[in-house]
């Protein structure tokens, strides 16, 4: 269940875990959603959906490397 949805631009280096590894995820546009706990969703056509945690998200805010397109960041 989604508790919020944004539009976001990834603009920099911004990284996931992949089978115990980090891996760079595509400079484009992404679908963030918020979910239960600490956790953000990020789905985009053609790509693998994945997870990150909140603290990870809100890092990659304000270091702008994530950029809010559509929608309000609390």
């Amino acid at each position: 269940m989604s508790l919020g949805m944004w539009k976001v631009q990834v603009k920099g280096i911004v990284s996931r875990w992949v089978e115990g590894g980090r891996y760079p995820v595509t400079e484009a546009e992404w679908k963030m959603e918020k979910l239960e706990g600490d956790k953000f969703r990020f789905t985009r056509f053609g790509e693998d959906t994945f997870e990150l945690a909140g603290r990870e998200v809100r890092t990659y805010i304000y270091a702008k490397t994530l950029v809010i397109v559509e929608g309000e960041w609390p």
